[in-house]
């Protein structure tokens, strides 16, 4: 076995065309190389692709999607508790790598991606003395799904999070939903929409090739408002989103846009796969009271149920979803560090962190569930 790493996945493009699939949209040959033919991950934002391939005979049989990070940005799992630790005992937390969906905090199926299936003590064993030798300070999992999050736990520390999820019990409408929610948190709803209704505020779904290029430029309009808005870093460029009719993955894309007046007024985008609907970014040129509920949640939840699908993820954080139908659920990451100094407090944290955690969880469902039969 042989393990290397390249710097672009077109590099492994038959490959990652045959196998690289998962049961969400973002893991594919399409949307990782649309990010880096745009320049969304690149030195300059700290996502530098440095994939993991692993050969047996000279024959590629497996690939981990990875990056090596020269900050914490984009990442949704936070981890300036280790990034302090290193800096207490001297040493440099950057570089590290992290094998994760880029600016996406959505959960995936695999951490290895494989033609052949391989042996995993082999593969663990070469890996942790490959990364001995890239000069790293820890490697990171992001957002992977439980079974296998409990499998590596015999190779890396697992640490628990907390996301929230709308499921689709079988609602024929979304009135049917909203029947199966307490009265206060039925009327907030019906409130919040209301108050759009009569702002004559409307709606319009495009789905695939029917977004067009004034759309997305709508799009990214919304979305650079909204970061800077938060004072925070635009990881996707203007190209992205322009070339986003160039990809597979426009059609799998949603665009729900609002209009107010008859003008243009904001926009959610969100991305589907089998049952699951994935709401991915938002923005209004406006300031529209309760228009963030109704693009990103309402009209999500709605065509969930018109269309069938199982599961909407909104993206990560947010108690205030919960009233509005959004159920809270464990999110699973893991992570190896270059550092035997620091094995021991770190797993003494996140065992603890892990029970507060689950604490949290618990009073939520217990305390805070919208729904009558909760």
């Amino acid at each position: 076995m042989q393990i290397n790493t390249v710097d672009s996945i077109n590099q492994i493009k038959k490959f990652c065309c045959e196998n690289f699939t998962d049961k969400n949209p973002f893991i594919s040959y399409d949307f990782f190389e649309l990010l880096e033919k745009t320049h969304c991950t690149v030195n300059v934002k700290g996502w530098i692709p440095e994939h993991i391939i692993i050969k047996d005979k000279n024959k590629l049989v497996g690939f981990i999607p990875n990056f090596r990070k020269l900050n914490s940005y984009g990442e949704f799992v936070f981890d300036q508790i280790f990034e302090n630790a290193f800096y207490q005992i001297g040493k440099n937390y950057f570089p590290k790598f992290l094998s994760a969906i880029p600016f996406t905090p959505v959960t995936r199926n695999n951490f290895l991606y494989y033609s052949d299936k391989v042996n995993d003590d082999q593969l663990f064993n070469e890996l942790k003395v490959f990364l001995q030798k890239k000069k790293i300070s820890s490697f990171h999992v992001n957002f992977i799904d439980e079974i296998v999050s409990n499998k590596l736990k015999k190779y890396f520390h697992q640490r628990v999070g907390i996301q929230y999820h709308w499921k689709n019990n079988e609602y024929k409408s979304f009135d049917h939903f909203l029947r199966h929610l307490k009265s206060r948190k039925k009327k907030n709803i019906l409130k919040e929409r209301r108050f759009i209704k009569d702002k004559n505020i409307n709606f319009t779904i495009k789905v695939g090739k029917d977004i067009d290029e004034v759309d997305l430029l709508n799009l990214y309009r919304c979305y650079s408002h909204t970061v800077n808005k938060k004072w925070s870093q635009e990881y996707l460029t203007k190209d992205f989103f322009l070339q986003l009719p160039n990809s597979n993955l426009i059609e799998n894309t949603l665009l729900i846009s609002a209009y107010f007046e008859g003008k243009f007024a904001g926009c959610s985008v969100h991305f589907r796969k089998n049952k699951n609907l994935y709401g991915r970014y938002w923005g209004a040129l406006y300031e529209i009271p309760n228009l963030h509920f109704e693009l990103c949640y309402y009209q999500a939840i709605e065509y969930a149920i018109l269309n069938s699908l199982e599961l909407v993820e909104a993206g990560a954080q947010g108690e205030h979803k919960i009233s509005r139908g959004y159920l809270p659920v464990k999110t699973f990451s893991c992570h190896w560090f270059n550092d035997g100094a620091l094995e021991k407090p770190i797993s003494n944290f996140l065992m603890e962190e892990e029970q507060r955690v689950i604490s949290t969880l618990n009073y939520l469902e217990k305390n805070l569930s919208p729904f009558n039969d909760k």
